[in-house]
């Protein structure tokens, strides 16, 4: 009898999904006479509203969940409702004293404070939900996912680990609440006693009362007011992409509903997480050289077309470095295409190490290699591609005594807006010409363009 309520129930939920009407929850209202009769509680029914929801989300697109979750509490409060009816037809039936009468209310405020829980989590998942569906930028889940654990726990402070996709280190991402500043600036990672603990756990780590647990670490200034700790891991496909650690400065803060509902959270986190992660690695492979690390040619494009727009429209100067290595052809010819590759690698390197963060370096393609220098006139680029010049004489590269000279070096041609050109195209050719130069000239040096040598 009790597995075919149940399955009422689910039905219930199926059916009122798709129709919402007063015929559904009068169905509902009737069904509740049965969890009476049943002996059910006020709890029981709220576990077989939260299984049965469950059971159809799961049947659902995952853009229905959110939308079944919230149709489902009028279902919910319609049985609630019509189960206090019927359970006190039941106790009058029963001639139930006084004090039974007390103990049902007190029955009803627990229940209350159960649906409060339930409303709380069902909440969080709805809000999660939204942030899977909708938010492809990291940042943005992140402190989503904390403002939403902030919101519904008693904790002061929230930090977020993650690994770090190459070195598989966790470092912390994002920390929120007391302290939040600090905790970023110490740099807790994966080093640190109980962030490695809770790795290796691979479950939620809890410490009630860190004064009695040995393992607890008091940083002063950040941690020393800490008197209870919670730690629950994120996995994905089975693996650890990192790790939500809750702290209060409360003692015995925790309780088995705040872990349930933060690790509900972590699952829903884990995926949300992973979503953006994966979005943001896209993004950077179609914009990225898969050789060299630098900007592909696209979107070194894309970069010199939005960089020169910016720079008329605020009347400001841009220079472009066209760089070529020299002699190229005869260190593949001789050392290989394998080595030539690693070569490409190393100059990718030291091109990027050696300027600017606001600059673009790309590869143009082959064994050519351009940088835009925003906010840059034409005497701080040649100063600029002096030094770019001289760092890559300095680098390192297999076989590189095949090369005449016996060192990797480049030509390096510049021009700059307004000086020497005004259009994006015109900034090309000008570079272009001036490399060229520079190789006639006897390579391994920089050649600038200008409006009177470079005019045709």
């Amino acid at each position: 009898m009790l597995e075919h309520l149940r399955q009422e129930y689910t039905n219930l939920i199926r059916e009122f999904s798709d129709d919402s009407s007063e015929k559904v929850l009068y169905k509902a209202s009737k069904l509740s006479k049965g969890f009476v009769e049943q002996g059910l509680g006020p709890e029981d029914i709220v576990d077989i509203h939260m299984r049965s929801v469950e059971l159809v989300t799961g049947e659902n697109p995952p853009l229905k969940g959110p939308q079944i979750i919230l149709n489902s509490f009028s279902l919910l409060l319609e049985s609630m409702m019509a189960y206090g009816l019927a359970y006190r037809e039941y106790m009058e039936s029963k001639n139930i004293r006084f004090s039974d009468l007390e103990a049902y209310t007190h029955e009803l405020e627990t229940l209350n404070t159960a649906l409060r829980q339930r409303i709380n989590e069902l909440s969080v998942l709805y809000d999660l939900t939204q942030v899977v569906n909708s938010s492809l930028d990291l940042q943005t889940t992140l402190r989503v996912i904390a403002e939403k654990l902030m919101e519904v726990t008693e904790y002061d402070t929230c930090n977020l680990y993650l690994a770090d996709s190459e070195t598989k280190e966790f470092q912390i991402q994002l920390s929120m609440g007391v302290n939040a500043e600090a905790y970023q600036a110490y740099g807790f990672d994966s080093g640190h006693g109980l962030v490695k603990a809770a790795i290796e756990k691979g479950t939620p780590l809890v410490f009630p009362d860190v004064k009695v647990e040995p393992r607890w670490q008091p940083i002063k200034g950040i941690n020393d007011h800490v008197q209870s700790w919670m730690s629950v891991p994120l996995i994905a496909d089975g693996k650890p992409i990192g790790i939500i650690t809750l702290s209060s400065s409360e003692p015995k803060a925790i309780s088995e509903e705040m872990l349930k509902l933060t690790s509900i959270t972590a699952s829903q986190a884990a995926s949300a997480i992973e979503r953006a992660r994966l979005y943001e690695e896209t993004k950077r492979l179609s914009i990225t050289d898969e050789k060299t690390g630098l900007y592909n040619f696209g979107h070194f494009r894309f970069l010199l077309d939005t960089e020169i727009k910016r720079a008329k429209r605020y009347k400001r100067p841009l220079s472009l470095f066209m760089i070529d290595v020299d002699d190229f052809k005869i260190y593949n010819d001789r050392c290989g295409h394998v080595d030539g590759d690693h070569a490409l690698e190393a100059l990718g390197r030291t091109i990027k190490q050696s300027v600017r963060d606001v600059d673009f370096p790309a590869r143009y393609g082959g064994d050519e290699f351009a940088v835009i220098l925003p906010e840059t006139d034409e005497i701080e680029a040649r100063t600029a591609a002096e030094r770019l010049r001289a760092c890559i004489e300095q680098c390192k590269v297999p076989n590189q005594g095949v090369l005449p000279g016996g060192k990797l070096t480049v030509s390096i041609g510049m021009s700059s807006y307004p000086a020497s050109a005004d259009t994006e195209e015109e900034l090309i050719r000008k570079a272009d010409a001036a490399l060229y130069r520079a190789k006639r000239k006897g390579k391994n040096r920089v050649s600038m363009c200008s409006r009177e040598k470079d005019g045709k």
